[in-house]
């Protein structure tokens, strides 16, 4: 019955599941309360994009999600954000979390419990090229908007035909602290990572997707 904080990855780049998981937990599944999606900051103000936050979506500033959970609303976040754009290919699932923990963080300064999520099937809806020396991630980031070149079916930006299936981990409940030491930060963000690799390993190979491996960087 308490509210939860959603951790979907990965972004790929187009987290259609984590997109279409808001309008679903609202309106199809029990939930302690709304639950909300909190996409980059620029979303707002991006021509097009910006009408997916029509989807009950907050900005993923710390004030902003502060004071979701304070309202007792459950939150979703997509944690690899902006890098795991860069980090698609068509072999492994790679996943760009492995030193971003602020999950982590927020999660022990709100005592709300972690919901490990993984989109099978998400970074194939959508090819992708970037350059291999980092410059376009580095202006991403910078910029905080993607840079970058993608393609779906017939080379346009029409999604390729996939099966996309959110699996949904073991509920990671997390004590209160209001300054965590990074011993206790460390500790939850490992817990957080095992829940997302443990969701995947069991359910991949009834998606198609047994041949997979998913590790982090």
């Amino acid at each position: 019955n308490t509210p939860w904080i959603g951790v979907g990855v990965p972004h790929g780049v187009m987290p259609f599941a984590n997109v279409l998981s808001i309008p679903a937990v609202n309106s199809f599944l029990y939930a302690p309360g709304p639950f909300v999606g909190a996409p980059a900051s620029v979303l707002f103000h991006t021509p097009f994009l910006r009408y997916l936050t029509l989807f009950h979506a907050v900005s993923v500033s710390r004030q902003s999600l502060l004071r979701e959970l304070d309202a007792g609303h459950n939150v979703g976040i997509v944690a690899d954000g902006i890098a795991g754009i860069f980090k698609c290919n068509h072999d492994d699932e790679v996943v760009a979390l492995k030193d971003r923990k602020g999950i982590a963080r927020l999660a022990l300064r709100t005592g709300r419990p972690v919901l490990p999520c993984y989109s099978v099937g998400n970074t194939e809806a959508f090819s992708a090229w970037y350059d291999r020396w980092g410059v376009m991630e580095w202006l991403s980031r910078k910029m905080q908007a993607s840079v970058f070149v993608y393609w779906g079916r017939f080379f346009l930006p029409i999604p390729h035909r996939v099966n996309i299936t959110m699996v949904i981990g073991d509920l990671i409940e997390v004590g209160q602290t209001a300054d965590p030491t990074p011993e206790m930060v460390d500790e939850v963000h490992e817990r957080v990572l095992a829940g997302i690799q443990a969701a995947f390993d069991a359910h991949k190979a009834a998606l198609g997707w047994g041949h997979k491996k998913m590790r982090f960087v």
